[in-house]
């Protein structure tokens, strides 16, 4: 559950809540930052994105517009792709950007 794939080579149709987002970041994240998809329960803007590493974590990124969303559910990738600059992260290319399915918890 821990495998990493391009977002860009992730054949899927959409992207759920608990998946996670990484690239490389300038400030004022570190060299690489995560952000991971989640539900508001607000009917206008039903997904959102936030900050899960470094300094940042825990904070709200953005909150994505309801037409990001899939039809059967979840967030559209080509949505996702396409709006990449404008609603995610412009500081990064979404070439580079990482699609993990999710964490998984491992003991200490």
């Amino acid at each position: 559950m821990n495998s990493m794939i391009k977002l860009v080579d992730f054949r899927g149709d959409a992207l759920y809540r608990g998946n996670v987002l990484r690239m490389p970041a300038k400030f004022p994240y570190e060299d690489y930052v995560d952000f991971m998809i989640f539900m508001t329960k607000a009917a206008d803007r039903p997904h959102g994105l936030i900050v899960t590493s470094g300094y940042k974590a825990g904070l709200v990124l953005v909150y994505l517009p309801k037409e990001c969303g899939y039809s059967e559910g979840g967030v559209s990738r080509d949505w996702i792709i396409s709006n990449w600059d404008k609603w995610v992260y412009p500081d990064c290319n979404v070439k580079d950007v990482y699609l993990i399915e999710g964490y998984v918890g491992t003991p200490p």
